[in-house]
């Protein structure tokens, strides 16, 4: 890795290890705090808003890369309008469809930036069909925005999601020659190891939408940059975001098709099921660690080495994983039944 690459990992993970207790004694004489209730995982009132010390990391973090600034400012200015879309949710209850609204030119903003996606290759079969993978990508991106911020509910998942798959992303990227983007993949995987010193069970702050948001996001823009530029495509950007992708989807499908609304709170995702049948939020971390390095990271590094067979490893992965989330669904409800 290449000490451009270290420089901004290491600025943003130190940035955010020292600002956030600082910044935790803030929320807290503001008040600004995430209290227990019937729909929350934590037993404790904790200060909320912690990703404004990730934001911060992040930032200082590329500035650090003098040399590319201009090709990274577009990168920080959406970084920030979506941690200040979390924060405004943060402190005052948005209209979900403002929210939409905003994540939705964040996402149209990255088609005028990195260009559209040309093409997407399934099967050993070329599909040149631009305008369709355009705006599939664009309700790729608002969803990854999302569903980081649904699945932000358990000590320390999100910041540990958010390392892996920056980090990875980030890497596969800046090797390609995707420079701006590569380093700011690393220095969010670089701020979420800083602010999950501070985050790991248990919990002494949450980073609130202001680190969700801004997480899912930027996930949502290395995903895209990494298929307009053809150096990542859509299936190794699904292996790599593949553990939350399926969780997420796969609970909203069920939610939806019972009649719920997707976006109202909820605790039917999988890690939420674990919670509620009595596993703490550190074995239920471990266990996402632990598919995260058993069974996705093999399956990055074989599509590395064999690209055509990375459309087979992206849908035997999601199919092993919705075996994952079934069973996972159905040992918890008879968990709670006999509780």
């Amino acid at each position: 890795m290449s000490s451009e690459l270290w420089r901004v990992g290491w600025v943003a993970l130190l940035v955010t290890l020292l600002v956030t207790p600082v910044l935790a004694r803030w929320l807290i004489s503001r008040r600004i705090m995430d209290l227990p209730g019937e729909r929350r995982s934590h037993q404790q009132p904790t200060p909320r808003g912690g990703g404004l010390a990730m934001l911060l990391g992040l930032v200082l973090a590329l500035l650090s890369a003098p040399g590319e600034f201009l090709a990274l400012l577009p990168l920080l200015v959406y970084a920030f309008v979506l941690g200040a879309l979390g924060w405004l949710e943060d402190r005052h209850e948005l209209p979900v469809r403002l929210r939409l609204a905003v994540m939705t030119a964040c996402a149209m903003g990255l088609v005028l930036h990195f260009g559209p996606v040309t093409q997407i290759e399934a099967f050993g079969i070329v599909l040149p069909w631009a305008w369709l993978w355009t705006l599939l990508a664009v309700v790729a991106v608002v969803w990854l925005i999302n569903l980081h911020n649904f699945m932000d509910g358990s000590d320390g998942l999100a910041a540990m999601q958010g390392a892996w798959s920056a980090g990875v992303l980030g890497w596969l990227l800046y090797q390609g020659g995707a420079v701006a983007a590569g380093l700011a993949g690393i220095a969010l995987a670089g701020a979420c190891l800083g602010f999950l010193a501070w985050n790991r069970p248990p919990a002494r702050l949450f980073m609130g939408d202001v680190g969700s948001l801004m997480i899912g996001g930027l996930i949502g823009l290395l995903a895209y940059a990494g298929a307009a530029e053809g150096i990542v495509s859509i299936w190794v950007s699904l292996i790599v975001c593949s553990l939350f992708v399926v969780d997420a989807t796969a609970t909203l499908a069920r939610r939806v098709s019972g009649g719920g609304q997707w976006y109202t709170p909820h605790r039917e995702h999988a890690y939420q099921r674990l919670i509620q049948a009595g596993w703490s939020h550190a074995r239920v971390l471990v266990l996402y660690a632990v598919v995260n390095l058993a069974l996705v990271l093999p399956l990055v590094l074989l599509v590395y080495r064999y690209p055509l067979w990375e459309w087979l490893a992206a849908m035997v992965l999601v199919a092993t994983l919705l075996v994952g989330w079934t069973v996972v669904q159905r040992y918890t409800a008879m968990e709670n039944r006999t509780a």
